[in-house]
């Protein structure tokens, strides 16, 4: 009996564990992950923070509030915004995605995405 608990036990930690750069969404289900194909800011939502970091880098501005978190990555004339939530377990994930223009108003997120990618990607001269 004490050897069926410990197999048990090893066994319901190993269903707990997730993959690098995934976390788990609000229903308790594994988020998904980027992976190295091309990136669409549709793809963006659902994630886990380290995930969208290994695509995007570090982003230019974080804010930081309970429960939640706001990324901001600019991409020359827009900024593309990242909002992630806290589930109920506690894990961040991407719930939203926004993209804004440098003076105001709303952007095109395909085409902000595009512009921070090139300028993450750009050549160090």
């Amino acid at each position: 009996m004490k050897h069926l608990l410990i197999v048990a036990l090893v066994l319901g930690l190993a269903a707990c564990e997730t993959a690098p750069g995934r976390g788990i969404d609000a229903r308790g289900g594994v988020m998904a992950s980027l992976g190295k194909g091309p990136l669409t800011a549709d793809a963006l939502v659902g994630v886990a923070p380290s995930a969208i970091s290994a695509r995007l880098g570090e982003p230019d501005f974080r804010r930081t509030e309970p429960q939640a978190e706001i990324w901001q990555y600019g991409g020359g004339d827009c900024s593309l915004f990242v909002y992630f939530y806290e589930a109920e377990n506690g894990v961040l994930g991407s719930r939203h995605v926004d993209a804004r223009k440098s003076e105001g108003g709303a952007a095109n997120k395909e085409a902000c995405l595009a512009a921070v990618l090139a300028r993450r990607n750009a050549p160090m001269s």
